[in-house]
């Protein structure tokens, strides 16, 4: 009968010592609190917030199984080209955090990340083609040197391919093509050391490509009229304004701030 007294004595103190921990310092009751309730969860799985097991399993933690068991036929997803490669991979808590507050998506970028993924997805591919094995080569190395100033920028721009998922929202309508990493870091789009050039400038179109509704009757009747450019207003002075002419119409503000208008919202 010693024994079982024993671990049953054993329980009955850990137990007590477990509720006075709890009952007599905050701390330690709202750590536990952390742990049970870690914190809400994003609108779009708010519903789900008292079936954990929903995305949690025992002893495993959130599984991608349990992630695709809603997300795998979600047609919009799949269906869009910057997340198409969603279909491909196998993994999710990666890149998406829940449990950090009601007003914040559960969405992480982080480009390193993602090429460990990629480099984990190619490794379970058997039988991958030459071109597969090649880039996986080249993203290995690429992970291997990330220290600052032993960065090579040439397996950047090799290796996470930024237009396979940034095509759709090229703001230079492909005016500087695909390798996006000769101006822009993983860290952000912004460019530091960029100076526009003087607002004095006639050399818009180098870098600015108009809108497709300029090379309609839209620019004629509308776009002309509103900037005060129509052909018979600027007949004596300069001339008919052509699409190329940027800045006949537009501020280097923002391209909706007219001169001699301001701010104007075409659509």
């Amino acid at each position: 009968m010693k024994g079982p007294l024993l671990w049953l004595a054993l329980v009955a103190t850990v137990v007590t010592a477990w509720w006075i921990a709890v009952a007599q310092f905050p701390p330690a009751s709202s750590a536990l609190r952390q742990f049970v309730r870690p914190g809400p969860l994003s609108p779009g799985h708010a519903y789900l917030a008292n079936r954990c097991i929903s995305c949690h399993e025992a002893n495993v933690g959130v599984t991608a199984a349990k992630c695709t068991a809603c997300h795998a036929n979600d047609e919009r997803l799949l269906g869009r080209q910057p997340t198409a490669f969603h279909a491909s991979i196998q993994e999710c808590g990666t890149c998406h955090v829940e449990h950090q507050r009601s007003n914040i998506r559960p969405v992480t970028m982080d480009h390193v990340e993602l090429a460990k993924i990629g480099a984990r997805t190619l490794a379970r591919a058997s039988g991958s083609d030459v071109a597969s094995a090649a880039t996986l080569k080249s993203m290995k190395t690429w992970l291997r040197i990330r220290i600052p100033g032993e960065l090579d920028e040439s397996s950047v721009r090799e290796v996470l391919n930024c237009d396979g998922c940034h095509l759709s929202k090229d703001r230079h309508v492909g005016l500087f093509g695909k390798d996006c990493a000769q101006c822009h870091a993983t860290t952000s789009w912004r460019i530091a050391e960029f100076q526009h050039p003087s607002p004095r400038s006639f050399d818009c179109a180098q870098c600015h490509q108009a809108p497709p509704s300029h090379y309609m009757m839209h620019f004629d009747m509308i776009s002309k009229k509103i900037a005060g450019q129509e052909d018979a207003q600027v007949a004596g002075c300069c001339g008919s304004t052509q699409v190329n002419q940027c800045y006949r119409c537009h501020q280097t503000t923002v391209w909706n701030d007219i001169i001699g208008v301001g701010y104007y919202k075409h659509h």
